[in-house]
């Protein structure tokens, strides 16, 4: 008896399933690309990981609950992050304004930190690099500040453009240079060491308002102490601004069980 002959017949395409693979396929060659182009930044993605832990952990935001203080350990790495912040303005600013200092102090955020600015006519007598009756007050509340920090200082003299020829500074780079290391030596005679402070003269060439009027050139000429970085552990020493030590956590509820926590 013939054997029947077997006839391949090919199975009808599923172009549904064709169009929704191959438009997979170019999804993930698309986020391949955006991902080899991509700047991963660590921090971020340390945060992510943290949400991530604590969903599935024990404490929320990857904490360990082993190790003592609020809420556990963050296992974010202690690096800075890519964009640091400068030094927390407004306890500064609380400070000098609980020490009085008022009028002629003002408190701004630069390039390189905070930056503390002191109008020439509170500090010096007029053209000179002399202090005047009283200037020390002032001095003497920023350098209790100083002494709470380990930070790098800059102290860098301004003046207005008015020319000063005569002796003993014989310009403005002289007057502003000498104003400024008038105020590094005060600091160095009050508890802060020399090797952490620089001064610069910076005469009439970085004015912060316009030198046609009176008013603008009593604005322009100042002394500028730049508090270089960040503010450690975001506080200070100095009086007024207080650290806050936080309690240690010694139990933690998960899916309403109550826990006890023991140091290993």
């Amino acid at each position: 008896m013939a054997k029947k002959k077997k006839v391949y017949v090919e199975p009808k395409k599923d172009i549904g399933t064709l169009m929704y693979t191959s438009l997979m396929l170019i999804l993930l060659t698309f986020f391949i690309v955006l991902c080899s182009m991509a700047v991963i930044d660590n921090r971020r993605k340390m945060l992510a990981l943290n949400s991530l832990v604590g969903s599935f952990g024990i404490l929320p935001g990857g904490l360990s609950p082993y190790i003592t203080g609020r809420g556990g350990k963050d296992i974010l790495s202690p690096s800075a992050p890519i964009s640091p912040k400068a030094m927390d303005l407004k306890k500064i600013r609380a400070y000098i304004k609980k020490s009085g200092l008022i009028n002629g102090v003002g408190v701004s955020e630069g390039a390189l930190g905070v930056v503390v600015t002191i109008k020439s006519s509170i500090l010096f007598v007029s053209g000179s690099d002399k202090f005047k009756q009283g200037a020390d007050r002032s001095l003497d509340v920023l350098a209790i500040l100083l002494k709470g920090i380990d930070n790098h200082i800059i102290i860098t003299g301004h003046t207005d453009s008015i020319p000063m020829e005569g002796p003993p500074y014989y310009s403005n780079w002289g007057l502003s240079a000498a104003r400024a290391t008038s105020v590094m030596k005060y600091f160095s005679t009050h508890g802060i060491a020399p090797d952490r402070m620089a001064t610069y003269g910076m005469a009439s060439y970085r004015p912060i308002t316009s030198n046609e009027s009176d008013y603008g050139r009593r604005l322009n000429r100042r002394v500028e102490i730049t508090i270089i970085g960040d503010l450690p552990g975001d506080k200070a020493k100095a009086p007024g601004i207080k650290e806050i030590r936080p309690e240690p956590v010694r139990t933690f509820t998960y899916k309403g069980f109550k826990f006890r926590l023991e140091e290993q």
